[in-house]
């Protein structure tokens, strides 16, 4: 078998500080809750109508 070269990051010419630093953490907004259609024509119905897309 082979040997392993082991090397360090100053070897390589590499700063292994971090550089990103943590701003803020928030959670996402909640979503709203879906809705359930009973057909094809009431979907399409709905999509005219409420969300304006066909």
């Amino acid at each position: 078998k082979k040997p392993i070269a082991i090397t360090k990051p100053a070897d390589l010419g590499v700063d292994p500080a971090p550089r990103l630093t943590l701003v803020k953490v928030a959670e996402p907004p909640k979503r709203q809750a879906g809705v359930k259609v009973s057909s094809a024509a009431e979907l399409v119905q709905r999509l005219r109508t409420e969300a304006k897309v066909i």
